[in-house]
């Protein structure tokens, strides 16, 4: 009788200390895996559960997947009696015409290939996506089983869980994406999409920023280097005078950034180009902050290299620094939570109100500027034009 369950392949270790997750076919004393496209270190891995550990969202998924394929061994033995040849039984339950794909399968696949391309934040979205609205409606059905209807009734039972109207948006949009996907492998024609006729709908939010004369106020608190919120102190003055950069592109900066006396990187999340003049004032929080891979010492040279981990690593310490800055933010009175995202959007805020252009702020800040069309034609500003706004704003909270 042939058995499948899920268990971590300790044969052989990869480059990094992880082994992969796998799906183990048993038939007697011979085995075949059918890989999960999970790699995991052993700490990681529950044997007496079969599950990830303090891993909800992975472990719905991979119930799911382990249903599925226990439903196709089961009609696989039914229709083959007495048939024991593992390979024709694993070439069974994987392979299957693009019509066979369930929503879950589909939508899984597409989460480690994202992976796979080292996109990890991208997979975590689409992870807890599938994971929220997997126990709203049934995703183990073909994409052609999926109408309008199911779509509006998936609304509002998220809505009926007390979600905002931009959170169910994040949601639904990572759905359109898998089904506009499936479209494209061919899995379902033009005609089916259901999303046709749904529009996703979205709520402006509430800007969190301060003033100028409260960015003052932060730029001129004095902090003792003793105390335990000072690096976080100038981690916060660096995402400002870095023209509002995000905190994980901050993280990750190293020395091959610093070039002619400009850093120069490319935002992790767009892959847009930004070339920042590195003023006095900056040079000096660099030189407090450097280590030896990094330009501001908040990750450690192992954590970068943890591709796999590497973002939930950068969430851990955004945490960690936006808990200080708010400890910062009572200290000057702040009416606004400080937090990494009240930086980079005062700063945009700040030139705002100094009277400089939209297009300029959003060259600035690498947004695009005008309508999408437009902005290929239009060449960007020239970076002295850029350094000499940066200077201004930072001289008026000096």
């Amino acid at each position: 009788m042939a058995t499948l369950n899920l268990t971590l392949d300790t044969r052989r270790a990869r480059k990094d200390g992880t082994y992969p997750l796998v799906f183990r076919v048993r038939v007697e004393d011979k085995f075949c895996d059918i890989g999960t496209g999970f790699k995991i270190y052993k700490e990681q891995f529950d044997l007496k559960t079969n599950s990830l550990v303090n891993d909800i969202e992975s472990n719905i998924l991979l119930d799911q997947l382990k249903t599925h394929y226990l439903k196709r061994l089961r009609t696989y033995t039914a229709e083959n009696l007495g048939c024991n040849d593992l390979k024709s039984m694993k070439a069974y339950l994987i392979n299957k015409q693009p019509s066979e794909f369930t929503i879950t399968e589909f939508w899984v696949n597409h989460i480690e290939t994202l992976k796979t391309a080292g996109r990890y934040g991208g997979a975590k979205v689409y992870n807890t996506s599938l994971s929220v609205i997997s126990q709203e409606i049934d995703l183990n059905i073909p994409f052609s089983k999926l109408n309008f209807k199911t779509i509006v009734d998936l609304e509002s039972k998220l809505f009926q869980r007390g979600m905002s109207t931009n959170g169910i948006g994040v949601y639904m949009r990572s759905f359109r994406a898998i089904c506009n996907k499936a479209i494209h492998y061919d899995i379902v024609g033009y005609e089916w999409y259901p999303f046709r006729k749904h529009k996703i709908r979205k709520e402006k939010t509430t800007p969190r920023i301060i003033s100028v004369t409260e960015m003052t106020s932060y730029f001129n608190l004095d902090l003792e280097k003793k105390n335990p919120l000072y690096k976080t102190w100038l981690i916060g003055k660096l995402i400002f005078m870095l023209r509002g950069i995000n905190i994980k592109d901050l993280m990750l900066l190293s020395h091959n950034n610093m070039k002619s006396g400009r850093i120069i990187y490319k935002r992790a999340k767009t892959g847009k180009l930004y070339s920042i003049e590195v003023l006095p004032a900056m040079q000096e929080i660099f030189n407090e902050l450097n280590s030896n891979c990094t330009l501001v010492g908040i990750l450690s040279q192992s954590e970068i290299k943890n591709s796999a981990k590497l973002l939930e690593i950068i969430v851990q310490k955004r945490k960690v620094i936006n808990a200080h800055l708010k400890k910062i933010g009572l200290l000057i009175n702040s009416p606004e939570p400080l937090s990494t995202y009240v930086f980079r959007y005062s700063y945009a805020n700040i030139l705002k109100q100094q009277g400089y252009s939209k297009d300029l702020i959003a060259e600035a800040l690498g947004h695009e500027y005008g309508n999408s069309v437009t902005g290929i034609y239009l060449e960007q500003f020239d970076n002295h034009v850029i350094d000499e706004m940066n200077l201004k704003v930072l001289n008026s909270i000096a």
